[in-house]
């Protein structure tokens, strides 16, 4: 009888927490990859070797090399960095000024009525019309990159927040904490945001997944990154000019960027079901 409530607690458990269990376990292994690559390598990912070139997968370079010689593994590794580090940093400084931008336009109408016709604006312009258009004024280079891919999903993220602050207001706990004098910012930052935090946890893990496609997209356009910079688009640029006579050139970058937006969508739909169950 006991077995079987140990069994019964155990499967609810997977049902309620299998999605997060799956998707941060192979998060979890890609930045391990990420920040031990040195480890897991004994090549350099720029390090040009005719000799080695347009090799299949062997023992000594498990993913193959490319047409300059270069080893696959060593540059996915490498270029992991890169992409998370782009990808993850673009999805927190959305979160950051999408929700100050929120928090500000829903709790002072006079700001709202300026502030959120400039973001609708910005939010009508294409999202890689938009990139292209802030990469071009402010050069390549990761931080450029960064802003370009978080600044078309402020405008969303903000007037969510916003109407939860419009929502939040009417609540009689902040309603007499405005009575008893409290600041602005007090109100805001320590009743307010406290309340909007699992929806922006859900939304920050929810929009990995994309944040990584549009990275990859870009560099495979050969936009935003210096192309000697290894990057998973970048590399799958670069193998697509041979990708039928050497399919391995682009089949395992392409792999690899496939796991980390399905471990990213998964964490971000479990995370999802278990604090916000009314997004579904």
């Amino acid at each position: 009888m006991n077995e079987q409530r140990k069994h019964m607690k155990f499967s609810v458990f997977l049902r309620k927490n299998g999605r997060i269990i799956i998707g941060g376990t192979i998060i979890g292994i890609i930045i391990l990859c990420s920040i031990f690559a040195p480890l897991l390598t004994s090549w350099d990912p720029e390090e040009v070797s005719i000799a080695a070139q347009k090799q299949p997968p062997s023992a000594e370079h498990i993913m193959g090399t490319d047409y300059l010689g270069r080893d696959i593994w060593s540059r996915v590794l490498y270029g992991s960095r890169t992409t998370l580090l782009v990808s993850i940093g673009s999805e927190v400084f959305l979160i950051i000024v999408g929700t100050i931008l929120g928090l500000v336009c829903g709790y002072y109408k006079k700001i709202e009525k300026i502030l959120m016709r400039i973001l609708d604006a910005f939010a009508t312009v294409p999202n890689l019309l938009l990139c292209l258009l802030m990469i071009s004024v402010f050069g390549a280079g990761v931080p450029q990159m960064i802003i370009a891919l978080a600044i078309h999903g402020i405008p969303g993220l903000a007037r969510m927040v916003r109407n939860q602050v419009l929502s939040l207001r009417e609540k009689e706990y902040i309603e007499s904490e405005y009575a008893m004098g409290a600041s602005d910012i007090r109100t805001l930052f320590k009743h307010i945001l406290p309340a909007c935090s699992s929806y922006l946890l859900v939304r920050f893990s929810n929009g990995l997944a994309g944040m990584v496609l549009s990275m990859t997209s870009l560099s495979f356009l050969g936009i935003g990154l210096d192309p000697t910079i290894a990057s998973w688009g970048g590399i799958v640029q670069d193998g697509q000019k041979l990708m039928f006579a050497l399919p391995h050139l682009v089949f395992y970058p392409a792999l690899v960027i496939s796991i980390t937006v399905f471990g990213f969508a998964m964490l971000g739909d479990g995370l999802r079901d278990k604090f916000d169950p009314r997004l579904r």
